[in-house]
């Protein structure tokens, strides 16, 4: 009986605490958020909708079910008197078309919702750049986002982003491109023009970037520097300013003793206008009117050019757009991370619904803003469910174009005011973390630098003001592009030796800030074997780890990394992200002579980790397993009792 209760308590040891595989984390479902994009659209729900927003009169946008005929949607539109304007790829089988003289937008909702072959009709709604407000002109320091000395408008020492902190590690990259979706951009402004992105495919012909072809074959003629969707043009220039801000912002040049600097100092700004200042329609936009088509468009032309982040710096106020929501989750499915303004309205939006902001979508971070002292501006939305993060948004100085008036003095340079400023510096931050580690190769998605800037924040407990941001973003903070860059820096210095004829010790150089275990990895050392997982849980902040159970004689090759969880909002549960690799390292055992121990500790079959740094299933798991051999055993000495 002894021998068969001790068997048992091995094997459910061995169970227990000899995985050799990275632990994988599963998401878990979350309670509702504020707004999910609804499956089956309902005429009367749009019409709903409509009765509280602004859209274009005489224009319409059709998505069709899948599978659909070319002939059916042609039809469709025929029957209607309507004329298609402009079909999208992003989203298949949206159409926006325009309608017959005398026909209601509402009437068009109607007619089409009632056929069998649309999957949603709605109107083109309207979108309006944020407003902004001038602040106050000069003072010194006057880039306290990205440094604050405390001197500037009686702020707080340290109430920043640390910019300076992750310039020690990247100052950008020229392969990262940020989408600007907005009034334009001055694209000759002295601090702008060198980060400007260009069309590589509209220049093939030796300098002639205007030769009326569309060279790369993208729907384009001429984009050689982005596109004007509001007048359907190749000249996207700032009528407006707001764009050539928000840019500044993102990657106004650094070093370069001109002006200020951006977040990225290199960087590609992609210029795509969809805000217009000279509106022929009023539509009590203050700040710029745009259009839900052009938006998408705009997206689709971003996702489809080889943009890593889309910055939205707008409002929408309502309503909640299907067709807007299909292109920023089919820009998601290709890769683009969506950086969305929370708007200006002193609101909860969880509970009174802005678009974009509240899409629960994984690639999309909703921005609040703080002021010079790390509270939340009194006009800024805020949200638990919707407003993932806070930055800076208040007394922003930056680029304006060289041709408007501004109250700073300087011509090119102005303050402005909003989340609409506190959104680029998020865009800037996703740009480092892109150009720091998918410089050589793509070691990141956009849901891993998501969840980098969201967990690795300042909170109260790094800055008492933050206080009033606890509890109203997601992630409880306000931005800090160095705690995110920095969270998972690689290991250094590893080096291996043999501790017996069965044991190897590791040491390296831990200068991750924020991993939550290391993984070791070995491989026989003869040049053809796979690298595999001794141990997944070694803890954090450990600078050794000791391999036991080797063959006596033979030579290993080692690696290390770092690994965090990360938070994936809308769901409840993680990602993983990992380091780069460390150096490799080899070491070989001695021959085993009787004289040396059979092993020094350590865990060649991955260690037992039960502990805070484990995800709670699989640790309630291991626990329960390893007391049933003791529930066993208390089993069997009853029964022999009653014997």
């Amino acid at each position: 009986m002894k021998k068969i209760l001790i068997a048992a308590l091995m094997t459910v040891f061995i169970a227990a605490c000899g995985s050799s595989q990275t632990s994988q984390v599963t998401a878990t479902p979350q309670a509702a958020k504020a707004v999910t994009a609804p499956r089956v659209v309902t005429a009367k729900a749009v019409l709903d909708t409509m009765a509280g927003a602004k859209f274009k009169d005489g224009e319409l946008l059709v998505k069709f079910k899948a599978n659909v005929a070319q002939k059916t949607l042609m039809k469709t539109h025929a029957g209607a008197g309507a004329t298609l304007l402009k079909s999208y790829d992003i989203v298949p089988n949206l159409q926006h078309v325009k309608l017959p003289a005398g026909m209601t937008v509402q009437q068009a909702v109607e007619l089409y919702m009632a056929d069998p072959n649309v999957e949603y009709a709605e109107p083109n709604y309207v979108r309006c750049a944020a407003s902004t407000d001038a602040a106050d002109p000069y003072f010194t320091p006057q880039q306290w986002a990205l440094h604050n000395t405390g001197t500037f408008a009686n702020g707080t020492l340290g109430a920043d982003i640390k910019a300076r902190e992750a310039w020690d590690l990247t100052r950008g990259d020229r392969k990262v491109v940020v989408a600007v979706l907005d009034s334009g951009i001055d694209y000759n402004h002295p601090d702008l023009v060198s980060n400007i992105w260009t069309n590589s495919g509209e220049m093939g012909i030796a300098d002639a970037r205007v030769n009326g072809v569309d060279d790369d074959n993208n729907g384009y003629v001429d984009d050689w520097r982005g596109w004007n969707f509001v007048d359907n043009n190749n000249d996207p220039f700032d009528d407006l300013g707001h764009g050539t801000h928000v840019s500044g912002i993102i990657g106004a040049v650094g070093n370069n003793n001109i002006g200020v600097a951006g977040v990225m100092w290199n960087v590609r700004i992609m210029p795509l206008k969809v805000f217009n200042a000279n509106s022929t329609i009023d539509f009590q936009c203050s700040s710029g009117t745009g259009f839900v088509s052009d938006e998408v468009a705009a997206i689709q032309y971003a996702s489809k050019m080889g943009a890593n982040v889309i910055n939205a710096s707008y409002r929408t106020g309502l309503p909640y757009c299907s067709a807007e929501y299909d292109a920023i989750r089919e820009a998601g499915d290709k890769g683009v991370l969506f950086v969305a303004a929370a708007g200006n309205d002193t609101r909860n939006i969880d509970l009174d619904m802005t678009s974009p902001a509240i899409y629960d979508l994984h690639n999309v971070i909703t921005v609040a803003a703080t002021d010079q002292n790390d509270r939340l501006a009194t006009f800024s939305n805020y949200g638990p469910l919707s407003v993932h993060i806070a930055a800076p948004g208040v007394n922003i100085l930056s680029t304006i174009p060289t041709n408007q008036p501004s109250n700073f003095g300087i011509t090119g340079y102005d303050f402005m005011n909003g989340t609409s400023m506190a959104a680029p510096f998020v865009s800037g931050a996703a740009g480092l973390i892109y150009s720091y580690y998918n410089k050589d190769v793509n070691h990141f998605d956009y849901r891993q630098v998501r969840g980098l800037l969201l967990r690795y924040v300042d909170t109260v407990a790094d800055s008492q003001n933050l206080e009033l941001i606890n509890g109203r973003v997601t992630s409880n903070g306000r931005l800090n592009v160095y705690k995110a860059l920095s969270a998972l820096l690689q290991p250094t210095e590893l080096t291996a030796a043999p501790a017996s004829a069965t044991a190897i010790t590791l040491s390296w150089k831990d200068n991750a800030k924020g991993e939550d275990f290391y993984v070791v990895e070995r491989r026989p050392n003869d040049g053809t074997s796979m690298f595999t997982v001794v141990s997944d849980q070694v803890p954090f902040n450990t600078t050794s780890f000791t391999d036991s159970g080797l063959t006596p004689g033979a030579s290993y090759e080692y690696r290390v990394k770092a690994m965090s969880y990360l938070p994936d909002p809308p769901s409840a549960g993680f990602i993983t992200a990992d380091s780069f690799y460390s150096n490799s390292a080899s070491a070989t055992t001695p021959a085993n002579s009787g004289a040396l121990p059979a092993t020094t500790g350590g865990g060649g079959g991955g260690g037992c980790s039960i502990g805070t740094r484990q995800p709670a299933s699989t640790a309630a798991a291991d626990s329960l397993l390893l007391l049933l051999p003791l529930l066993v055993l208390g089993f069997a000495r009853g029964v022999r009792r009653r014997k």
